[in-house]
C-alpha cells in the first residue's frame, strides 16, 4: 500500500511538473506571439498617393522592411511595445507607437518638394525625382469641374504640347486632340490613351472614376509602347482603395444648362422687309410670318450627372465600385446622349502578400440622337417670312435646289443610336522577393453598336423626291483581346538605385459591321425595325453591305533604370514590335530610347542654395512609330464586280481593288528632347521647359502608278518625310499663401513648327511635289489646302483677293503681283498663292485657384495664336447673289466700295485671324461644415460655368475649330454644330 501510494505520489510529481512546463512553455509562445506581432498598412503622401520605398524601421532593433509600389508593408515586431519609424528621401521622419494596433496606415509630408511623388511610366511607375523623359503629370484635384463631356475636357490647358480642341457644342462630340504637331500624313493625330493600361478612348472611362491623367510627351517615354506610340501616350489611371479600410459612400451630382454662345446674324423678318422695301432684290417674297427658324429647332440645353462610389475591405481583400448616369440634352431638339456605367474593382491578397489577384469589370450602356448637319444649315437659309406648317396643318415645302424645311425634317424623321462597351481585365502579380513583381495581365474590350434611321412619308424625301418613307439599319462590333506579361525587379543598395523589366505583349483587333438601307414602305408604323418591306429592294434599288477585318500586334520589351546618389539618373528600354498589318519584308520593327538625368541642385556646390529646391536637366532619344491604318493594305485585294455569261450562266467577275507591297511598314519617328525642370523658394515657383526635335520618314500616302505593271492605278507606300520642333513651358507659382488664403497659379506655354520635307523617291513620285487637299463643297468645289515640300501642314491655298471693282467683281494678285479681274478661266493654280496657315503656332493655358478658408475659385483661359481660318458661313452666306437666306453682313461694302455681284466662291476675303483668349471655365464652390453631423465625413457645393467668353477678333461663332490639326487646319464648317455655354450646379457628399 505504502509503495503504491509512494508511486502514486511520484506519478502525481511528474504529471505536475509537466503541467508547469506546458503551462509555461504555452505562456512564452503566447507572449511571444504577442511580441511577434504582424503589423501592416499604407504609406501615402499629403495628396493620398502611395509612396514605394518607404524604410519601416522597428525602433531600437535591426528589424525593417519597405514599402511596395501600391505603399503596402508588413513588419513582424520583436518588442513587447513596438514603436515603428517611417522614413523617405524628401519627407518628414514619423514615429508611430503601435499600441496593440494589427494596421497602421501612415501619411507622410513633404519636406520641401514633391520629388518623391509617384509618376505613372510605361508598364509601371517612378518617382518624379528620377523621371529623366517629358513626362506631365494632372492628379484629380488639379482636374477641371463642371459638366464635361469626356476626360479630355479636365486636362485642358493644363499640359503644355498637349493641344485639345472641340469647337462643337454637340453631346456627342469626341476632341480632336494633336500632341508636339503632326507626325503622319495619314494615320491621325490623337495619342495612345490607355485606361489602366488597356487601349480606350476619353470617353471610355466616367470622369469621376479618374484618379490621375499621365502623358509621355517625347518619344524616350513613349518608346516602349513602339508602333503606337509616335503620336505620344497618355495613361489614365482610375482610382483605386486602400486597405484594410471600413466602406465608405461618397456621391457627386450635377445639373447644368446650356444655351448658344454664339449665333450666325442671319436675316430675320424685319430686316428682310426691309430691304424689300428699299427694292433690294431678294431670292424669297414675303409670305407675311416672321419665324425665327433657329429657335424653332433649338431650346435650352439640360445636363444632368450623378455619381455614387462605395470602397471597403479588409487586409487581405478590398473592393472599389462606381456607378454613373449621365443624360445631356443638347441645344438642339433631337440631340442627346444618355450614358450608364457601372465598374467594379476588385483585389485578394494571398500567401503573406506574395500573391495578388486583381479583376476589374466595367460595363458602359449608351442611347444617343444624333445631330443633322443639314438640318442647321436649312435653319439657317430658310426663308424667315414663312411658316412652318400652313392652314392644314401641313409642312410648307417648296420645290426650290436643296431646300427643306428643317422643322419637319426633326419631326419627321426616327433615329436610333445604341451602344454598349464591357471591359474585363484579370491581373496577378507575383512577389517572389522583395521588389520582385512578376505580373500577368488579361482583358477584353467589346463594343456593340444598332443605329436605326428612317424618313416618314411627310419627311422632303417623300414630298420633294417621292421616295415614300426611307429606313436604313446598321450594326457594329469591335473586340480586343489584351495579353501582356511582365517582371520587374526594383534595388536600392546604399546610394545605387536601380530597376530593371522585361515584358512580352500579345494584342488582337476584330472590326466588323453590316447595314441594309430601303425605301417607298407600305406604311410608316414599321419605321426602320422591318427593311424588307420596303417596294426599293423588289426594284433592286434598295442597298445592304457587310465588313470585317482583324489584326495583331506582337511586342516583346525591356527597361532599365539606374540612379546614384539621387543625382544621376539613366532610363533606357527597347521594344520589338511585329503587326499583321506589315508586309511580308517588314514584319518586325526596333524602337528603342535612352535618357538621362542629372539633379544640380543636390551636389555640394548648390548645398547652401536654400533658395533651390530642385534643379535637373534631362536629356532623351528614342524612336517610335505609327502603322498603317487599315488591314490588309500590303495584300491584293479583289472586289466582285459586273457579271460574265459563262457556259450558260452568269458568273460574277473580279477586279483588283489593291496592288500588293510586301514593303509595307510603320512610320518611324525619331526625336531629340532636352528638358529643364526646375523648383525654388520653397517650391513657391517650380516648373519645366522642353526643346524637342522631331524627324518622320516613311510616311504613308496613295501614289498613282500605272497599269501595267501594275494591276490597280494606286498603291500605299511608305516614302514621305517630315519633321516637327518646338519649345513646351510650365510655370507654377503661388504668389500669395497665408493661413487662411493660397493663390496658385499654372502657366503652359507651347510653339512648334512643323515642314513637309519629301514626298517622294526612286520609286514613287508625287508631280511637283505638292498635293492639293481639303474640299470647300459644292457649288464652290475648290480644293482649301496644299500640302508641298519644303512647306508646313495646314497652309490655305487659293486666290488673293484685294479689291473689288465698281461692279462688285473680285480683284485678285498672283503670285508675280498682277492684278487681274476674277473670272472663272482663272480658277487654276497658276492663279493660286500660299493664304495663311490654319494650325496656331503658339498654344497656351493659365490656371489659377484661390483658396480662402472654405471657400475656392478656379479659373480657367485658354488661347491660340498665330493662326488662320476659313471662315465658311461667310464664304457661302455673306454674299447678296445667292438663293437663299443670308447673314446681315452681306449687304456691306466689300472693302468699303460696293456690294458684292460675284457669284460664291473662294478667295481670301473670307480667311480671318484666328488668334483667341478664352475663358474656359470659372469654377466657385465652398466646403460645408459636417462636424456635427455624424454619418457625412466631408461635403462640398459648386458652381461653375464653361466656355464663358472669347476674346477675338474672328468674325465667326467660334475660332476654336474641331479637327484645327489635321491637313484641313482652319476650315470653319458653315454646318458645326455651334459651341454651347454652360452653367452647372453640384454637390459632392463623402459618407
Amino acid at each position: 500500500m505504502r509503495l503504491n501510494k509512494h508511486c502514486f505520489g511520484i506519478i502525481e510529481n511528474l504529471f505536475f511538473r509537466k503541467k508547469i512546463f506546458y503551462t509555461v512553455f504555452f505562456l512564452f509562445v503566447v507572449c511571444t506571439s504577442f511580441s511577434q506581432q504582424k503589423i501592416r498598412g499604407i504609406i501615402k503622401d499629403s495628396k493620398n498617393m502611395p509612396i514605394p520605398g518607404v524604410n519601416v524601421l522597428e525602433k531600437q532593433t535591426g528589424n525593417s522592411a519597405v514599402t511596395d509600389f501600391d505603399g503596402n508593408y508588413e513588419i513582424s515586431s520583436k518588442g513587447g511595445d513596438p514603436t515603428l519609424i517611417f522614413s523617405f528621401i524628401g519627407f518628414i521622419t514619423k514615429e508611430v507607437k503601435v499600441d496593440g494596433r494589427g494596421t497602421i496606415n501612415v501619411v507622410l509630408q513633404s519636406m520641401v518638394n514633391d520629388l518623391s511623388e509617384v509618376v505613372v511610366i510605361g508598364y509601371g511607375t517612378q518617382k518624379k525625382g528620377q523621371v529623366t523623359s517629358a513626362i506631365a503629370t494632372i492628379k484629380e484635384k488639379d482636374f477641371t469641374q463642371g459638366a464635361v463631356r469626356d476626360a479630355s475636357e479636365l486636362i485642358v490647358g493644363k499640359v503644355a504640347g498637349l493641344v485639345i480642341t472641340n469647337g462643337s457644342g454637340d453631346p456627342l462630340a469626341g476632341p480632336s486632340v494633336s500632341l508636339r504637331g503632326i507626325s503622319s500624313l495619314q494615320g491621325g493625330t490623337t495619342p495612345l490613351i490607355l485606361i489602366n493600361g488597356i487601349p480606350g478612348s476619353f470617353d471610355s472611362v466616367a470622369t469621376n472614376d479618374i484618379a490621375s491623367i499621365d502623358v509621355l510627351k517625347d518619344a524616350s517615354a513613349a518608346a516602349i509602347y513602339g508602333t503606337r506610340g509616335a503620336n505620344g501616350v497618355i495613361l489614365i489611371t482610375t482610382k483605386k482603395v486602400d486597405r484594410d479600410v471600413p466602406t465608405t459612400l461618397s456621391y457627386t451630382g450635377y445639373t447644368a444648362m446650356s444655351s448658344f454662345a454664339k449665333k450666325a446674324n442671319f436675316l430675320d423678318a424685319g430686316q428682310y422687309r426691309e430691304l424689300l422695301a428699299d427694292g433690294v432684290k431678294m431670292p424669297f417674297v414675303d409670305e407675311g410670318y416672321s419665324t425665327d427658324w433657329l429657335d424653332e429647332i433649338s431650346r435650352t440645353g439640360l445636363n444632368t450627372n450623378h455619381n455614387i462610389n462605395m470602397k471597403g475591405g479588409s487586409a487581405k481583400s478590398n473592393y472599389i465600385a462606381n456607378v454613373n448616369y449621365g443624360d445631356q440634352q443638347g441645344v438642339f431638339l433631337g440631340s442627346y446622349n444618355k450614358e450608364l456605367r457601372v465598374s467594379f474593382d476588385v483585389n485578394h491578397y494571398m500567401f503573406n502578400d506574395k500573391l495578388k489577384f486583381n479583376f476589374n469589370f466595367v460595363r458602359a450602356s449608351q442611347q444617343a440622337g444624333g445631330f443633322d448637319p443639314n438640318v442647321y444649315r436649312q435653319a439657317l437659309i430658310r426663308n424667315p417670312t414663312a411658316r412652318p406648317k400652313d392652314d392644314n396643318g401641313d409642312w410648307t415645302q417648296t420645290s426650290r435646289f436643296q431646300y427643306s424645311n428643317p422643322v419637319a425634317s426633326i419631326y419627321e424623321t426616327q433615329r436610333m443610336n445604341e451602344n454598349e462597351n464591357t471591359r474585363l481585365f484579370g491581373g496577378v502579380t507575383l512577389t517572389l522577393l522583395p521588389g520582385w513583381d512578376t505580373e500577368l495581365h488579361l482583358s477584353n474590350v467589346q463594343n456593340t453598336g444598332l443605329s436605326g434611321y428612317y424618313e416618314t412619308k411627310k419627311h422632303y424625301s417623300n414630298t420633294i423626291q417621292h421616295k415614300n418613307g426611307v429606313a436604313s439599319r446598321s450594326d457594329s462590333k469591335s473586340k480586343t483581346d489584351l495579353l501582356e506579361f511582365t517582371s520587374k525587379y526594383a534595388k536600392t543598395i546604399e546610394k545605387h538605385n536601380f530597376s530593371v523589366l522585361g515584358g512580352y505583349s500579345y494584342q488582337y483587333n476584330m472590326n466588323q459591321n453590316g447595314y441594309a438601307y430601303n425605301y417607298n414602305f407600305p406604311t410608316d408604323a414599321f419605321s426602320f425595325n422591318n427593311i424588307g418591306a420596303g417596294q426599293a429592294l423588289l426594284d433592286g434599288k434598295a442597298g445592304m453591305g457587310s465588313y470585317k477585318e482583324d489584326n495583331k500586334l506582337i511586342g516583346f520589351f525591356a527597361r532599365g533604370s539606374y540612379s546614384f546618389d539621387n543625382k544621376y539618373h539613366l532610363l533606357a528600354s527597347v521594344r520589338r514590335e511585329g503587326s499583321s498589318r506589315f508586309g511580308d519584308n517588314y514584319q518586325w520593327g526596333t524602337f528603342p530610347s535612352v535618357s538621362a538625368g542629372w539633379t544640380v541642385s543636390n551636389e555640394s556646390f548648390l548645398k547652401n542654395a536654400d533658395f533651390v529646391n530642385n534643379l535637373k536637366l534631362r536629356a532623351g532619344y528614342g524612336e517610335t512609330g505609327i502603322i498603317p491604318t487599315s488591314s490588309y493594305l500590303s495584300q491584293t485585294l479583289l472586289n466582285y464586280e459586273g457579271y460574265v455569261y459563262n457556259n450558260g450562266s452568269w458568273i460574277q467577275g473580279l477586279v483588283p481593288a489593291s496592288n500588293p507591297n510586301p514593303d509595307l511598314r510603320w512610320e518611324k519617328s525619331q526625336e531629340i528632347n532636352l528638358g529643364l525642370d526646375f523648383a525654388f523658394l520653397k517650391n513657391r515657383i517650380s516648373g519645366s521647359v522642353d526643346v524637342y526635335h522631331k524627324k518622320t520618314k516613311d510616311m504613308l500616302w496613295d501614289y498613282e502608278v500605272p497599269i501595267p505593271p501594275y494591276l490597280y492605278h494606286s498603291i500605299t507606300a511608305n516614302v514621305g518625310k517630315m519633321e516637327n520642333k518646338g519649345i513646351e513651358i510650365l510655370l507654377n507659382t503661388t504668389p500669395v499663401q497665408t493661413k487662411d488664403f493660397e493663390w496658385n497659379s499654372s502657366m503652359t506655354f507651347s510653339h512648334n513648327e512643323n515642314k513637309l520635307t519629301s514626298l517622294s523617291n526612286d520609286l514613287y513620285e508625287i508631280k511637283g511635289n505638292f498635293i492639293n487637299v481639303g474640299d470647300a463643297g459644292d457649288p464652290i468645289s475648290f480644293s482649301t489646302h496644299r500640302l508641298e515640300v519644303g512647306q508646313s501642314i495646314g497652309n490655305f491655298w487659293g486666290l488673293k483677293s484685294v479689291d473689288i471693282t465698281t461692279d462688285g467683281k473680285w480683284i485678285i494678285e498672283t503670285k508675280d503681283g498682277t492684278r487681274k479681274t476674277l473670272t472663272p478661266d482663272l480658277y487654276n493654280d497658276d492663279n493660286k498663292q500660299y493664304l495663311g496657315n490654319g494650325i496656331p503656332k503658339f498654344n497656351g493655358g493659365w490656371t489659377n485657384t484661390f483658396k480662402y478658408k472654405q471657400f475656392d475659385l478656379g479659373v480657367v483661359l485658354v488661347g491660340a495664336f498665330g493662326f488662320q481660318i476659313l471662315n465658311y458661313q461667310r464664304m457661302f452666306y455673306e454674299n447678296p447673289t445667292i438663293n437663299y437666306n443670308m447673314l446681315d453682313s452681306s449687304q456691306d461694302l466689300v472693302y468699303g466700295k460696293t456690294k458684292l455681284n460675284y457669284s460664291q466662291t473662294y478667295v481670301s476675303y473670307y480667311i480671318e485671324d484666328g488668334d483667341y483668349v478664352k475663358i474656359n471655365n470659372i469654377t466657385f464652390g465652398y466646403n460645408l461644415d459636417v462636424k456635427k453631423l455624424k454619418f457625412i465625413n466631408s461635403a462640398r457645393i459648386y458652381a461653375s460655368g464653361s466656355n464663358l467668353a472669347t476674346f477675338t477678333g474672328y468674325k465667326g461663332l467660334d475660332p476654336e475649330i474641331a479637327g484645327g490639326s489635321g491637313l484641313t487646319a482652319g476650315d470653319d464648317s458653315r454646318d458645326k454644330y455651334p459651341t454651347t455655354k454652360t452653367f452647372t450646379l453640384g454637390i459632392n457628399v463623402n459618407f
